[in-house]
């Protein structure tokens, strides 16, 4: 058991350094309030997988194979979406869709793994900052919480998780960029 997560550890740590000889599709660069995603979560203290300990990884596995039903190591739709029994259909699709970062109509362990890990610290960082525990975050409750320092990067960091320009963040929103920042 400990070799499998060591051999997952070091997937997750190396596996961008091989993707650096590859050939890439030329991406725009992100930037927020003239910072990087990467350097934004960095702002946050995001730890992502250096957050986890053995506990973590123990409740990671056990879920992941109580919904591999025929065990290939990967989630179907027909396993997740369908005949999951966490949370509404509509609340799993959008999960689904989240964690299939390849597309490929199927999410292995690995992106299971990855997905929850920056969703998990992801609403940490967001319950922290919602003062009044209504799960809903305003602009005034995101300044406040002095994250983020400099005023003026806040403000741009807002701007781009508030996809609605409503003034305020609900869960759902939050993850959808925060997510695409932690895998950008």
């Amino acid at each position: 058991m400990k070799t499998n997560l060591l051999s997952f550890i070091l997937l997750a740590c190396f596996l961008p350094l091989l993707t650096l000889a590859q050939p890439k599709e030329v991406k725009s660069k992100i930037l927020i309030g003239g910072k990087t995603p990467r350097e934004v979560l960095i702002e946050f203290k995001f730890q992502g997988f250096l957050a986890l300990n053995d506990r973590h990884w123990q409740s990671y596995r056990r879920v992941f194979s109580l919904t591999d039903t025929n065990g290939d190591g990967r989630h179907s739709k027909e396993e997740y979406i369908v005949n999951g029994r966490y949370m509404t259909e509509q609340s799993r699709r959008g999960i689904f869709q989240a964690s299939d970062y390849d597309k490929d109509g199927y999410v292995s362990a690995f992106e299971y793994f990855e997905n929850r890990i920056i969703t998990d610290e992801a609403k940490l960082i967001f319950e922290a900052m919602d003062q009044n525990r209504n799960g809903q975050l305003t602009r005034a409750e995101f300044m406040a919480s002095q994250h983020i320092k400099d005023p003026k990067l806040a403000a741009a960091i807002f701007k781009a998780l508030d996809t609605n320009g409503n003034g305020e963040l609900v869960i759902p929103e939050y993850l959808r960029v925060w997510g695409k920042w932690a895998r950008y």
